[in-house]
């Protein structure tokens, strides 16, 4: 009888049922996914009708899709199932997905246009321009990440499928926000030296989640009773389970950390040396050249 309730459901969460490799449908996932696709896909078909598509809008349609298969994957059987009830590291894992994934595909999906159409009709240009500040947003992302880690806070918001949501909802946003002082739809409005981008990507996406990490890696007991108590998948203990959370906690950002960060260098020196090229610095192969002398004018007699 369980397993017929647990057939369909509209959003992953915390069960007693045994894990199974059963496919299980979540209507509300499949829900967002058709809404915010579809919503999209209108924006764009009327931007095409009357403004045309630019190069950069359709580029933007590649991210936008891909950032929200991103969501999908993780909040749909069977990842989302196994993060809200079954495996810490999952739970982790998703969390990762959420913010250094979806979320920073779907901001930089979203054109300026569409963004300024959105903000218009909410009004909420005051909130934008607070969240594109870097303190704010650094302040928000990790104040997100410690509260849905907090042990009472995780057990009572994935006991319930609201909470759960509730609780992916928090994650995506705060990711949203966390990336918006670096790829903001709105040039003006991003962090404009590479330096500072870097910094800033350090900081908020790689210096504070350590914190929990090591918390949750280094606790002698399981900090978390809705894991803990949960059916076990396979061998794993939650012991074991634990550890492995707070590890990837740590260190699961570093791939997308660093390579973000290493994109930002390279495309700072791409852009220098086009400019250096541009005023005559150097020639086509990247040498230096001597700039011309100017031709002094010519005596009156």
């Amino acid at each position: 009888m369980t397993d017929r309730v647990l057939a369909v459901s509209w959003w992953c969460q915390s069960t007693t049922a045994p894990w199974t490799w059963t496919p299980k449908a979540y209507v509300g996932v499949w829900a967002m996914v058709a809404v915010l696709l579809g919503t999209y896909g209108v924006a764009m078909r009327r931007r095409a009708r009357t403004e045309g598509l630019t190069s950069r809008d359709k580029r933007a349609i590649l991210w936008f899709v891909l950032g929200t298969l991103a969501l999908w994957v993780a909040s749909d059987w069977p990842l989302g199932l196994l993060g809200s009830g079954y495996l810490l590291s999952v739970h982790t894992t998703l969390y990762l997905i959420y913010t250094m994934v979806a979320a920073p595909l779907m901001v930089i999906g979203i054109p300026d246009w569409m963004a300024r159409r959105m903000i218009d009709r909410v009004r909420g240009w005051g909130a934008y321009r607070l969240s594109t500040r870097p303190w704010f947003a650094v302040l928000l992302l990790n104040g997100v990440l410690v509260f849905t880690h907090i042990p009472p806070v995780v057990d009572a918001f994935r006991a319930s499928q609201i909470g759960s949501f509730a609780l992916d909802a928090m994650w995506l946003v705060s990711g949203m926000v966390g990336w918006l002082p670096i790829v903001s739809p709105f040039r003006g409005d991003r962090v404009q030296s590479p330096v500072w981008k870097c910094v800033y990507l350090f900081v908020a996406f790689g210096l504070f989640p350590m914190l929990p990490g090591a918390f949750i890696t280094f606790s002698p007991v399981p900090l978390y009773r809705v894991y803990e108590l949960a059916p076990r998948f396979g061998d794993w203990t939650p012991e074991d389970d634990q550890q492995l959370a707070g590890a990837l906690m740590k260190v699961g950002n570093v791939p997308i950390l660093w390579s973000v960060i290493a994109a930002v260098f390279i495309k700072s020196a791409l852009e220098q040396s086009r400019s250096e090229q541009r005023v005559g610095l150097v020639d086509d192969d990247g040498n230096p050249v001597a700039a011309t002398p100017p031709v002094p004018p010519t005596p009156v007699s």
